[in-house]
């Protein structure tokens, strides 16, 4: 897993957002908080723009070119 403090290094890339070691959400960090405690997960398809906060217990790994494939949109 991602150390959270570097959540700035994330931006544009392919993320697995987790709550509770429990995978909810997989796209695209779209932006980060200048205190990189929470990012934004761009829209797709029918799943809009989100927020995730470190605060809320959030955690984000990167998603390797392996498993990038369209099934990694799947919440």
């Amino acid at each position: 897993m991602a150390n959270p403090a570097e959540w700035n290094d994330f931006v544009g890339q392919l993320v697995r957002i987790q709550h509770h070691g429990r995978t909810i959400r997989t796209g695209y960090v779209e932006e980060v908080t200048g205190t990189a405690d929470a990012l934004w997960i761009a829209a797709h398809g029918i799943d809009q723009r989100a927020l995730y906060e470190k605060a809320q217990g959030h955690t984000v790994q990167p998603v390797t070119e392996h498993e990038g494939t369209d099934h990694a949109y799947r919440s």
